[in-house]
């Protein structure tokens, strides 16, 4: 069980992206986050970046820290749009918990995996992918209702173990 928790237990846990510590993150030496989209960012229903979202990533690029979106939406034209509107690079369909996701968004940051943190709402694709490639990983625990049965499964599952492990 500790060799699943440690490859599914995030470092951090919190509700939104503005409530995560990035004074705390560069002061342990991150210098690039990659950034998950649907229900991280921007919740999966929504097709516009929310003004306060586009002024937390300003405000990370102007601290100068390095962006990437990783993405696993089969959907590059919604991956697009939000890359070029936060003027961010992004990987779609990106294979996220596979280490090539990891890989292909550290290439792109040109940073090491301890010098990143991934932040994203799925423990078994960002988080899980994050743990193995050594890579800080911060869950967004938002607790959204899902509708589609395949991922309520998955939500109940992670609330169980996020709950169990707390």
């Amino acid at each position: 069980m500790d060799k699943l928790r440690s490859l599914l237990y995030p470092r951090a846990i919190v509700p939104d992206i503005f409530l995560i510590d990035i004074k705390g993150l560069r002061e342990q030496g991150i210098k690039g986050l990659i950034l998950d989209i649907d229900d991280t960012l921007i919740p999966r229903e929504v097709r516009d970046v929310y003004p306060n979202v586009f002024e937390w990533v300003q405000a990370r690029k102007d601290e100068g820290l390095k962006l990437c979106l990783t993405s696993n939406s089969r959907h590059p034209l919604r991956v697009k749009y939000f890359s070029e509107t936060l003027g961010v690079p992004a990987l779609h369909f990106s294979l996220k918990p596979l280490p090539i996701a990891f890989r292909r968004s550290l290439e792109i940051l040109g940073t090491s995996a301890d010098e990143t943190a991934m932040i994203g709402d799925q423990l078994f694709m960002d988080i899980l992918g994050a743990n193995l490639a050594g890579i800080y990983s911060i869950y967004i625990d938002h607790r959204k209702e899902e509708t589609f049965p395949p991922r309520q499964w998955m939500r109940w599952a992670e609330r169980y173990l996020i709950d169990h492990w707390r």
